[in-house]
């Protein structure tokens, strides 16, 4: 797969068999290729180790599966320049699927089976680099550390004091969601779920350790002038040093995470900017290495 994303020109239009690992519309050589990050946002196939999918069903997009395709190899802008000479005279013409959102080159799957494979998983603190994940810890200069952390404060204290329309304004009603169904997975997620791993941080008598990390490429080329976005984690154990998510996908509150997340960020609702909170509901993800590195 990897000569695929390497030389993609080569092998368009051609039919190949590969074994690999699929993540909802991404297929990736090794776990490397889940957090290398492309050289082109847009293309993730310049990371080298990972192309995308289409003709797949949508379901199941959080789990990593070892999967034998059998497939087309197929381009993106050859796909969208094909799409875009057959449409009519001021006829509009949106393509769906992979290349809605991606560029480059994909599989457009004709026959996939699952497969033995080794898991992936999850890198941590040890495999950190410049060009691996995309999460850091937020500088201590940050200009909004202390706002970010303010705000996790109140997160937590409403979390281990089970002030459930706290946790429902800050997640939802104070930017207008009237999403009573998720509103109520939210909270019972947080508050009742024996199996979350807030349940660790909803009754500790302590403190937690905690972090904030940001995006490496927000701190590169700040968005606009209130950009405080950021995951805060809290640890489920005494310490987790060197365990803390690199990736945004691993903030994800598998239960057997040493840790717990929650991402705040600026949502511009009713002409203003308003704190708003993200909480993932943990289903599937990199497997939680036995060990700590």
């Amino acid at each position: 797969m990897a000569q695929i994303a390497a030389n993609p020109d080569a092998y368009e239009g051609r039919c190949v068999a590969v074994d690999a690992t699929r993540r909802g519309s991404s297929l990736f050589e090794s776990v490397d290729g889940v957090y290398l990050q492309p050289t082109d946002s847009q293309d993730p196939a310049t990371s080298g180790l990972t192309i995308g999918l289409d003709n797949i069903s949508r379901h199941d997009h959080e789990s990593f599966r070892s999967v034998s395709i059998v497939g087309r190899v197929q381009d993106c802008e050859t796909i969208r320049n094909c799409l875009y000479s057959s449409a009519g005279e001021n006829e509009v013409v949106m393509i769906t699927g992979y290349c809605h959102y991606f560029d480059g080159p994909y599989l457009w799957v004709e026959k996939m089976r699952s497969r033995r494979g080794q898991p992936f998983l999850r890198r941590m603190g040890s495999d950190a680099r410049s060009d691996y994940g995309d999460l850091v810890p937020a500088p201590d200069a940050w200009p909004y550390r202390s706002r970010v952390a303010k705000l996790a404060s109140e997160f937590l204290q409403a979390l281990q004091t089970n002030d459930r329309n706290k946790l429902a304004d800050i997640h939802f009603r104070n930017v207008g969601l009237e999403w009573e169904d998720d509103e109520a997975a939210m909270l019972r997620f947080l508050l009742k779920d024996r199996r979350s791993p807030f349940g660790t941080i909803r009754t500790a008598t302590t403190p937690p350790q905690q972090i904030i990390l940001v995006e490496r490429s927000r701190l590169e080329e700040p968005q606009f002038v209130e950009d405080y976005a950021a995951t805060v984690c809290f640890c489920r154990e005494k310490d987790c040093t060197g365990r803390w998510p690199i990736a945004t996908f691993d903030a994800d509150n598998v239960p057997t995470r040493p840790y717990a997340c929650t991402r705040v960020e600026p949502y511009f609702s009713r002409k203003e900017w308003v704190p708003h909170f993200t909480t993932h509901i943990g289903k599937g993800g990199l497997v939680e290495p036995d060990s700590p590195p």
